[in-house]
């Protein structure tokens, strides 16, 4: 009687997981477009696009520490980002509602007049806010050179 219940279980369930897979891995490919969107806005100045999929809470951190989205926005204008390429990139998921992207940045351009460390080991935790996917914590941190054998 167990063992029947058991695999009545195991077959209700499973169409339940392929869904969850299948739904994953479509957030996933969103979650790396709406990424790549959010670099592009900034190489095109583009405040509002930018803001479009970034939650008003989000904070930043890099070499420089934490940042809230307010204060970044204040700095938005001085940003002058002439090239990227986002590769190597991994979407895990902690649960339904939240997701990490990791990347590797690589690209041209300055910020407040320095220059943007490139490249860079980068990653975006978004969260599914009401049906809706946004970043809430980013950071960037530059690549070591090669370590040597």
């Amino acid at each position: 009687m167990f063992r029947t219940f058991l695999l009545a279980a195991v077959v209700v369930c499973l169409p339940a997981v392929a869904i969850a897979q299948t739904n994953r891995a479509a957030v996933a490919k969103q979650i790396e477009a709406m990424e790549r969107g959010l670099n592009t806005a900034v190489q095109k100045g583009d405040m509002a696009a930018f803001m479009a999929n970034v939650a008003e809470d989000a904070v930043t951190m890099d070499g420089n520490g934490a940042m809230t989205i307010a204060e970044f926005n204040k700095m938005f204008s001085q940003i002058r980002m002439e090239s990227f390429t986002i590769d190597q990139v991994k979407v895990t998921f902690l649960n339904d509602n939240a997701a990490v992207i990791t990347y590797r940045w690589t690209g041209k351009g300055s910020m407040m007049g320095q220059p943007l460390p490139s490249p860079a080991w980068s990653s975006t935790t978004w969260a599914n806010r009401n049906g809706k996917w946004v970043a809430v914590f980013h950071q960037e941190t530059p690549a070591a050179p090669p370590m040597k054998k």
